[in-house]
């Protein structure tokens, strides 16, 4: 039967060694000291071998089989996970997810591409960068991960697994590394917190909506406070998606100074399934222009 946290958590020393076991040979060996150890019992070759982990703390029950599931993989591959590994360093981490960026750059958007960037210089290469793609291993990303967790960014964390595991795809056909340490650890992430969608506006809250836009202050620069209370009473008054209103351009916008104004969301605009144009009428006394809305395009 598999161990419990709390089992391993709450083991006492005894006078002589004793052992918990997990299961598929990984098990805790209890020292009469008090220490904690996790081992691992296999065959290869026709040899019973033991693989020695780490300590617990230190080591995790969910760290311990994650090097249990590699010493596995590398068993059904043909290779003693106790062999030292002589194959040269080889890449970093760094150097690896480097090449890797500059493969995809130009297939990127120039913001999503710095953006990645920046995730990786300010969250992995700091950890992992500097180590061989050959000995990191999956505890390593793990904690790595852990850490971005700890800070309550569960969004990007997810996402730094997933660029590591894409490196490594990119890695392993060009023979700078043998598997993806990352692998295992999609059940080991921190479920992202369920979105909660705000209520509608009631008719009879609307006023109170519009006064508070109307009032808005949280900007420091006056432009963009001015900006922003425009785009929202502007979006409010026109029925305009929020991406329209942002990306609006001066060419949507007809007749101004007429009395029939006209906002034509352009089709690269919007998002449907026959990626065609939708019109909304302004009339020359809606509030919306009271807003002045053109001063809000960009």
């Amino acid at each position: 039967m598999a161990l419990k946290e709390l089992e391993v958590r709450y083991a006492t020393k005894r006078q002589k060694d004793y052992k918990l076991a997990d299961g598929e040979g990984l098990y805790l060996l209890v020292r009469p000291n008090g220490s904690k150890l996790w081992r691992m019992k296999y065959r290869f070759d026709g040899k019973e071998k033991l693989l020695s982990f780490g300590r617990y703390p230190d080591l995790s029950l969910a760290e311990a089989r994650l090097r249990r599931a590699e010493a596995r993989v590398a068993l059904g591959q043909g290779r003693d996970p106790g062999a030292s590994n002589k194959k040269p360093a080889g890449k970093t981490f760094e150097q690896a997810a480097r090449a890797w960026h500059e493969n995809r750059e130009a297939h990127l958007d120039e913001g999503h591409a710095r953006r990645l960037m920046t995730r990786l210089e300010r969250d992995a290469f700091p950890v992992i960068g500097h180590r061989p793609l050959q000995s990191i291993t999956s505890a390593d990303v793990l904690a790595m991960v852990r850490a971005v967790e700890a800070r309550g960014a569960l969004d990007v964390s997810r996402r730094i697994k997933q660029h590591v595991s894409q490196i490594y795809r990119f890695a392993i056909p060009q023979g700078w590394a043998d598997q993806d340490p990352s692998a295992y650890l999609s059940d080991l992430l921190k479920p992202k917190p369920r979105v909660r969608h705000m209520a509608r506006v009631g008719l009879q809250e609307l006023p109170a909506l519009v006064q508070a836009i109307d009032s808005y202050d949280g900007e420091e620069n006056p432009r963009r406070r001015a900006v922003t209370r425009a785009a929202l009473l502007f979006t409010l008054l026109t029925w305009a998606r929020t991406n329209e209103a942002r990306l609006a351009r001066w060419d949507e916008f007809e007749g101004l100074d007429g009395s029939e104004p006209l906002f034509s969301v352009g089709a690269a605009s919007i998002n449907t399934p026959n990626n065609t144009a939708r019109s909304s009428s302004v009339s020359s006394t809606n509030p919306a222009l009271a807003t002045n809305p053109p001063s809000s395009i960009s």
